[in-house]
């Protein structure tokens, strides 16, 4: 273990004084965390909003509303079975919205000329605020297009205006003049949703909306916040500056690597005595433990600096864990496949920039578009951000954060014994 723990040293010492891998190791992620935090300071556009929709209202109303929701082109909506769904879906960023149509939802339609209203619940992420306002909007344009439909509806008609009677008659307000007038103002809105009914006039004109008039109420809210700080786009940018941070290790260390075996410094360190993996491990724990310093530092620069909030702690530290063993098994893997320096300084860190880019490196993996998303799949960066992302900001369910740790570990593990085993082909020829 002591031959180990001076490898590493030695590794590290090496590390700090080379300018370059300094700041691309430290000072650039730091730089790209604080510029991402204000470039999505502004929000963001995708090329659909997802919305998790939840039905509890069995009537002919909330089928029709649903049925204009997921035609919609700006939605891309997945059903889902309960609001604690829903929300979780929001909150693990599969959606940028819950919207919940309530069972009171007939009811409120019922008593719209009688002090009510069409109700529909909104859960958005405050992440999201301006695709937020868009949702509303549309929420309330479709509802619009159902008044039509409700007028011409034989039942949802007569139980609106029976309400609408009933409220009249017993109004203390309204003198008896006022309540003749209201009666026949009813008995006239009855005849008129009759004929639409006789007509079969039951699309949505545009002239549906009348001035002053609102059909329905969106309840727009957005998720708790957590305790110990507010949101911002910082809480995005974070982890993303972490990833490229943890990369730069990886491109340092396995350029070191491969140096020093084309040098021959590694054939000459074998004649000490300590065998082939005790070396390795040592180069592995200095690249493990650069990448966990790297992810420390933008902690503390987001949560001193930019007052971020961490949600799970002891969460996040095993993320960051994970992330920081995954990349260092991707680090030995390059220098085993590397033969020179250029090699690895070239394709190795060009590979790293293609896999940054597809896992949500650069742009937040909700700003992709759905090809893209599906491609970031095969990239170490995707599964480094979830893993930190979730503990961190999003505070979503323990259970869903193990995926990401096992697929870390595994990466980790296959490339520290590909790696090793490519590099000692290498060294033996």
């Amino acid at each position: 273990m002591r031959a180990i723990v001076a490898i590493a040293k030695k590794d590290l010492r090496l590390m700090f004084r080379d300018k370059g891998d300094v700041f691309f190791t430290f000072v650039f992620p730091m730089l790209l965390a604080v510029l991402f935090g204000f470039v999505f300071g502004g929000g963001g556009a995708g090329s659909k909003i997802k919305l998790a929709l939840v039905i509890e209202s069995e009537s002919r109303l909330a089928a029709s509303l649903a049925d204009d929701l997921s035609n919609d082109a700006s939605f891309e909506v997945t059903r889902m079975e309960t609001r604690e769904h829903a929300t979780a879906a929001v909150r693990a960023g599969k959606a940028m919205a819950a919207v919940v149509l309530p069972t009171s939802l007939a009811e409120g339609a019922g008593a719209m000329f009688a002090g009510g209203g069409v109700e529909i619940d909104c859960v958005v992420d405050p992440t999201r605020r301006a695709e937020a306002g868009l949702i509303q909007g549309k929420l309330n344009e479709l509802a619009f297009r159902q008044f039509p439909r409700m007028m011409a509806d034989p039942a949802q008609s007569k139980q609106m205006f029976d309400q609408m009677r009933s409220s009249i008659e017993s109004s203390k307000d309204l003198s008896p003049g006022q309540k003749l007038a209201g009666a026949a103002l009813a008995a006239a809105g009855e005849s008129f949703s009759r004929s639409l009914a006789g007509d079969g006039n039951t699309g949505a004109g545009e002239g549906a909306t009348g001035a002053g008039f609102s059909p329905v109420r969106v309840n727009v809210e957005e998720l708790p916040k957590r305790e110990g700080g507010p949101r911002s786009s910082f809480d995005v940018s974070t982890p993303l500056g972490m990833v490229w941070g943890i990369a730069g290790c990886v491109g340092a260390f396995a350029a070191s690597l491969v140096v020093e075996r084309a040098r021959g410094t590694l054939a000459r360190l074998r004649l000490a005595p300590i065998s082939r993996m005790h070396l390795l491990a040592g180069k592995s724990l200095a690249c493990f433990t650069t990448a966990l310093l790297v992810q420390a530092l933008l902690i503390v620069l987001a949560v001193l600096g930019f007052r971020c909030s961490i949600a799970q702690p002891a969460m996040l530290a095993l993320g960051c864990t994970m992330a920081a063993f995954g990349f260092t098994g991707i680090a030995m893997l390059i220098a085993g496949l590397c033969k020179t320096e250029a090699e690895a300084n070239g394709a190795g860190r060009g590979a790293l920039l293609l896999l940054a880019l597809i896992g949500g490196g650069t742009i937040p993996l909700f700003f992709m578009p759905p090809v893209l998303q599906t491609l970031s799949y095969a990239s170490p960066f995707r599964w480094a951000v979830l893993a930190i992302e979730g503990p961190f900001w999003r505070d979503t369910a323990i259970s869903e954060q193990f995926a990401p740790l096992v697929v870390l570990f595994a990466i980790g593990a296959i490339g520290f014994l590909l790696g090793g085993r490519l590099g000692a082909l290498r060294e033996a020829r």
